[in-house]
C-alpha cells in the first residue's frame, strides 16, 4: 500500500507517480501557502479556519488565488474520501502558479496549482506524555511584528529545527531578535506558572495555530486560567511546566529546555489535565 495519496490540481496519484512542473512557483521561490492539518474520522479538524489562515496567508504575501475556496474544499473532500486510512495527515499547498520563464515577475505564472498531501498519521509516542520532549532555543534572524502568513519559504525554521536535531532535541523555540520566545518551528509554545497558563501574543510575530485557538475557546467555557503574554527565555526556563501545541500532535509536554529540566522534569499535571480536557472538547466537535 502507497504511504501517501496526492492530489495535484483534482489528480490523484501516490509518491511515485506525484510529479509538478521545475518551473512552479512555489518549487523555484517558496512562493506558496500551506496549512497543515488532520482528520478525526474522516472529518477535516476545523477546516474551515484552515482555509480562513490559507488565503489570509496568500492574502498577506499577494498571492491572488485563481481557485475559489468552494474549490479547494471539494478537492480536499475528494482526496479525504480516496484515502484508505480514517485518520490522515493533510496538508494543503497552493503554489502562485506555474512560470512561463526563470525570473520573479509574478505575470510569468499562470492559474495557481493546488497539492494536496495525505498520509496515515499514528497515535503520538507514549513516551512524550511518560517522559515529556526536550528543546533548545534559537534567535531568528529577522524580527516580524502581528501574525504571520504560513508561506513555502520555511529556510528559517529549517534552519532552527536542524540545529535541535544536531542537539538531540525534539524541537526548536523560535526566539525574536528582541528576546522574545515566539513558537516552536512547527508549534505553539506555552508555559503554566502558579496555576496560570500563558503564550505569547500574535502582536509579538507568533503564527495562530489551530490547536491555540481551539484551547482559548474550550477555556471560556472550563476552569483553566488562559492568557496572552510576551515572553522571555527566563520565564520559560522558571516555569512550572511547558508544553507545545499543534494540529497534527495536540498537546505535547515539555520537559527540558536547553538541557535544564523544567520543574522536576516530568510532564506537568495541568498539562495533562489541558491535554484530556482538549481530547474531550474535540470529540464534542467531532
Amino acid at each position: 500500500m502507497s504511504k501517501y495519496l496526492i492530489n495535484i490540481n483534482g489528480e490523484l496519484f501516490d509518491e511515485t507517480n506525484a510529479l509538478i512542473s521545475v518551473f512552479d512557483r512555489g518549487f523555484l521561490y517558496g512562493d506558496s501557502v500551506y496549512e497543515a492539518t488532520r482528520t478525526f474520522n474522516r472529518k477535516a479538524f476545523r477546516l474551515n479556519h484552515h482555509l480562513d489562515r490559507l488565503f489570509s496567508s496568500a492574502k498577506k504575501i499577494e498571492l491572488s488565488p485563481t481557485l475559489t475556496r468552494e474549490e479547494i474544499t471539494t478537492q480536499i473532500e475528494k482526496t479525504i474520501l480516496a484515502s484508505p486510512f480514517e485518520n490522515i495527515n493533510l496538508r494543503i499547498v497552493l503554489t502562485r502558479g506555474t512560470n512561463s520563464d526563470l525570473g520573479l515577475d509574478p505575470d510569468l505564472s499562470s492559474e495557481n496549482n493546488l497539492i494536496i498531501f495525505t498520509k496515515a498519521i499514528p497515535p503520538n509516542p507514549d513516551w512524550w506524555l511518560s517522559d515529556g520532549v526536550s528543546m533548545i532555543f534559537h534567535t531568528k534572524e529577522s524580527s516580524h511584528k502581528g501574525p504571520l502568513p504560513k508561506s513555502g519559504n520555511y529556510q528559517e525554521n529549517v534552519k532552527a529545527f536542524k540545529e535541535a536535531t544536531k542537539r538531540s532535541a525534539f524541537d526548536a523555540i523560535m526566539v525574536s531578535p528582541e528576546g522574545l520566545v515566539l513558537e516552536g518551528t512547527t508549534s505553539n509554545i506555552w508555559l503554566a506558572k502558579n496555576g496560570l497558563i500563558l503564550t505569547p501574543p500574535l502582536s509579538d510575530g507568533v503564527l495562530e495555530g489551530l490547536t491555540r485557538k481551539t484551547i482559548f475557546e474550550m477555556a471560556l467555557k472550563s476552569e483553566f486560567r488562559i492568557q496572552e503574554q510576551s515572553l522571555t527565555k527566563i520565564d520559560f526556563l522558571s516555569a512550572d511546566e511547558c508544553f507545545l501545541t499543534s494540529t497534527t500532535r495536540n498537546i505535547v509536554p515539555v520537559t527540558m529546555i536547553e538541557g535544564q529540566k523544567i520543574s522536576n522534569g516530568k510532564p506537568g499535571k495541568l498539562t495533562l489535565e489541558l491535554l484530556k480536557s482538549y481530547l474531550d472538547y474535540l470529540n464534542l466537535q467531532n
